[in-house]
């Protein structure tokens, strides 16, 4: 009897140190270091929208008839145009000049969604083409060099 509890304890104690841990071998008994991604470093928002950036363009939050800025300027090539509206009017922004004519959404009380737009250097004007706004003044100009 003594050797059967011998025999079962000795089964038992082997048994133990065989399961429970689903982790892949070369996960548990990896010794190399893990590795970070590096890290960029903060760099300054631009003071003009330059290629692969962004040009914010907002509606007077008041509801006037023209946009916050009357110039605009950016760096030749593919720009995030980003229009606000925060005020109860309905406004777009178009772009127009040197072969291009891009409009964001209309929008009213919100941001439209994002622009992409190709800008060759040049001189551009920016209206809202909603009802009579551009002729009542909501109008800009943006230079792209």
């Amino acid at each position: 009897m003594r050797r059967i509890a011998v025999l079962a304890a000795t089964a038992a104690f082997a048994f133990a140190g065989c399961g429970g841990d689903d982790e892949p071998e070369s996960a548990a008994t990896s010794t190399e270091a893990p590795t970070e991604a590096p890290t960029e470093a903060p760099t300054e928002a631009p003071t003009e929208a330059a290629g692969g950036a962004t040009l914010a363009i907002a509606a007077d939050p008041g509801g006037a008839l023209k946009f916050t800025e009357t110039e605009y300027t950016a760096t030749a090539g593919q720009v995030t145009v980003e229009f606000a509206n925060d005020s109860q009017v309905p406004h777009a922004a178009e772009i127009e000049g040197n072969g291009v004519e891009e409009e964001t959404e209309t929008v009213t009380g919100q941001d439209a969604p994002p622009l992409a737009v190709d800008l060759p250097a040049g001189e551009y004007t920016i209206y809202c083409p909603v009802g009579n706004h551009r002729q009542a003044g909501m109008e800009a100009k943006l230079t792209v060099r």
